[in-house]
């Protein structure tokens, strides 16, 4: 009855199979795990998987229901839009001024990502970037926007978001233009336009990520789309966390080490669409400037106080900030002492002799103490066991961040971490198992597949496809139990 009726739940406990047993294959070498992942795929077909995928876009914000009715911490009948910041400003050169990679200005990373030095105008490797995140549950990209040098990137991106039937939104930056809202008026006009853009109450969101220390006060638009909207400007909380001001629709919360913070964001009754943030933590690796000591092993917590506070958005802060180490994107530690392009060795928190504290000049945001420091040894051993902040009285560098491989996709963390194995997708796949309930081992297979070149036929299901167990709980059951035993045997064969 389950395969003369598919369902997309079906499908997917299928899907997952044929997943997990080429995650099998390819580990034992097992020709059963991998004849039991055809044989999965082949009943996938037969229930008509491409009928369980999204065939179209979800319904914009405001067509599927009235964002004033998300006061904080009101449950609603519409899911939250889980949305990527993607930066688009990488070039694939390794010494080409302004590639974010190896520019010495733009600092270099601690980390390295699985795609290597790569463009972000490269619509290959934008391909896969968005199918990563349709595989964990993201439901589109907020594209940063700081100069016009990016439109090539961004209508890149944008071109592939229409492509996968995803959503996108243009992030203002003035970090480095005061008056980059007026500079790209049109493009953002025509973007405005288009089925795929966000939008609340029938307006075009317009993030506005701000920086008032550099810029002043933020210049707003004073123009509406071609059809007659004015675009909803959400702008910046950390600039403006006393209220909604004048001429601002809703605030967005970024990235802080401070949890509480972020409770009062998605409390506040000043503004009803909340965008929420996801994030795993901070670790810059600037040389010519500093914002905020590291911070890590944030990703859990923020994924539960989003799920807890429902908020129409809720952002992940962000895809791939190489520079401040807060990316999701697939990544692994580099390991420093092999040198190269961007070698973090000079950046300004790296000291061999100085406290993060004393670089601070200020005393670091540990919540009463209750934070550990970014050690090996600390509290939250380096991140793996939940929030950690500074080095404490060790020099600051000293912090290590055992969540992630060294120089390895997959692998052990620094020697000085505790034991164990690391991922790459690790970030990735608590997303994905937080928003989908996709277990881990099943979520890092299909990000592997992706990164080889795998991909769909049609755009990837629909979140709550891929939630609970499938209605045909003892067909599945039955597939799995045959893949478990084909890899038993691949073992004991080896």
């Amino acid at each position: 009855q389950d395969l003369a009726q598919p369902t997309p739940r079906l499908a997917s406990g299928f899907f997952s199979i044929a997943m997990a047993c080429r995650f099998s294959a390819r580990r034992t070498s097992s020709v059963l795990a991998a004849a039991v992942g055809v044989v999965a795929l082949a009943l996938l077909g037969h229930v008509g998987f491409a009928q369980a995928r999204l065939a179209t876009a979800p319904a914009a914000p405001d067509a599927a229901e009235d964002p004033s009715r998300r006061l904080s911490g009101v449950a609603s009948d519409q899911e939250t839009k889980y949305v990527a910041h993607i930066m688009p400003w990488f070039d694939a050169g390794s010494s080409i001024t302004g590639s974010h990679w190896c520019d010495p200005a733009f600092g270099g990373s601690f980390y390295e990502s699985v795609f290597g030095l790569y463009s972000s105008k490269d619509p290959a490797l934008i391909r896969k970037q968005l199918l990563l995140m349709q595989a964990a549950g993201i439901d589109g990209v907020w594209i940063d926007l700081q100069f016009t040098e990016w439109l090539e990137a961004i209508h890149a991106i944008i071109h592939e978001v229409n492509r996968l039937d995803m959503h996108f939104a243009i992030v203002i930056d003035n970090y480095a233009r005061a008056s980059i809202v007026e500079d790209v008026k049109a493009d953002l006009r025509v973007w405005m336009e288009m089925p795929s853009y966000y939008r609340v109450f029938g307006r075009p969101v317009l993030p506005y990520f701000e920086h008032k220390d550099r810029q002043g006060t933020t210049i707003l638009p004073d123009w509406r789309t071609t059809d007659g909207h004015q675009p909803y400007v959400i702008g910046t909380y950390m600039v403006h966390p006393d209220g909604l001001p004048v001429g601002y629709d809703s605030l967005f919360f970024w990235n802080s080490p401070d949890l509480k913070w972020l409770e009062t964001y998605y409390n506040s009754l000043d503004f009803t669409v909340k965008v929420g943030a996801i994030y795993r933590g901070w670790r810059e690796a600037y040389t010519d400037r500093h914002h905020t000591p590291p911070y890590m092993g944030y990703m859990d917590r923020t994924l539960e106080m989003a799920q807890e506070f429902k908020p129409y958005f809720a952002q992940i802060a962000t895809w791939n900030d190489y520079a401040e180490g807060t990316m999701v994107e697939p990544s692994f530690l580099r390991d420093l002492s092999r040198g190269g392009c961007g070698d973090p060795k000079e950046a300004y928190w790296a000291s061999s002799s100085k406290a993060c504290s004393s670089l601070f000049e200020s005393e670091l945001f540990t919540d009463g103490g209750s934070i550990g420091a970014c050690l090996p040894d600390g509290a939250s051993r380096g991140g793996i066991d939940g929030p950690c902040s500074g080095s404490g009285s060790a020099t600051c560098g000293n912090i290590t961040d055992c969540t992630k491989p060294l120089q390895a996709v997959e692998g052990s963390a620094p020697p000085e971490c505790p034991a164990g194995n690391r991922t790459a997708y690790g970030d990735l796949a608590a997303i994905a198992l937080a928003v989908r309930g996709t277990p881990l081992v099943n979520a890092t297979a299909t990000f592997e597949a992706i990164i080889d070149g795998w991909e769909p036929e049609e755009p990837a299901l629909p979140m709550s496809a891929a939630a609970g167990p499938p209605p045909s709980v003892g067909l599945v059951r039955m597939v799995a139990f045959v893949a478990a035993a084909a890899s038993a045997a691949g073992d004991s064969w080896r």
